[in-house]
């Protein structure tokens, strides 16, 4: 009989709740308290996430964020800032143990985007992995952002990065979690993300554009609960395991999910 872990699926949460639910499942998770887990979110409302060492005045335009109705908040892992609107976040807390996952940051992110792309091959999307001797195409267009250039073993669909993922190890335990683009907010970075100092805003937005793009942008009509059950089925298939299924969008009130 096949292991059981958990399926978390939240409504859409604001980010400061979002970050907290993460951290509480890693630290339930590496105390050994729960069943290691998958959570697949949304946002509500949208929210900028900086990475844990970024500093805030540095990467946003705080007062268009507030303008904008936007929160502002801080991962625990590391990476750039993403702006959450419309997308699909997944979180996978696990044990770091080698039963599971290989050794090392790099060759993990390998094994779990494994999952990654069976899901959208379900889906009948045709991605592929930057490789991890290209860091990127070419420098950052601002100084915070994720999507400006693929990391090792992200996701691009026709050379366009579509998902952002980032990684925290701790007390024996490993929380990766990503955000997958439904549609890339190009006029909302443009707003809340300080751009290269001399760049220019329209440049910024075409390369930007260029470099990344949500799933709907590239047209594949993909819902976030097409692609929740596609990332479950993967999940499932990739850690040999079946899921409790935790759904809290039915005491949800309010939001889409």
């Amino acid at each position: 009989m096949a292991e059981l872990w958990r399926l978390i699926l939240d409504p859409p949460l604001p980010g400061a709740a979002n970050m907290r639910r993460d951290l509480e499942l890693l630290e339930e998770v590496a105390a050994g308290e729960v069943p290691p887990a998958l959570r697949l979110y949304s946002w509500s409302p949208p929210a900028l996430s900086l990475g844990r060492f970024q500093e805030a005045e540095e990467v946003a335009d705080l007062a268009a964020c507030r303008r904008l109705g936007i929160d502002v908040v801080r991962r625990p892992t590391g990476g750039r800032a993403v702006l959450h609107d419309r997308e699909l976040t997944y979180s996978l807390v696990i044990p770091d143990c080698r039963e599971l996952v290989p050794a090392g940051v790099t060759a993990s992110y390998l094994f779990i985007s494994r999952a990654l792309m069976e899901a959208f091959a379900a889906l009948g999307i045709e991605a592929e992995l930057s490789p991890e001797s290209r860091r990127g195409a070419g420098p950052a267009l601002a100084p915070g952002s994720c999507f400006d250039t693929p990391s090792a073993h992200e996701l691009q669909v026709r050379g366009k990065k579509v998902v952002g993922s980032a990684q925290l190890r701790r007390k024996g335990a490993i929380l990766q979690h990503g955000s997958i683009l439904l549609e890339l907010p190009l006029e909302a970075y443009r707003q809340v993300l300080r751009p290269r100092p001399g760049s220019d805003e329209g440049t910024y937005l075409e390369d930007l554009g260029r470099r990344a793009a949500g799933l709907l942008d590239l047209g594949y009509n993909i819902s976030r609960e097409k692609l929740a059950a596609a990332l479950a089925e993967a999940f499932a298939r990739l850690f040999h395991v079946e899921w409790l299924v935790q759904d809290n969008r039915r005491t949800s009130q309010g939001g889409e999910h």
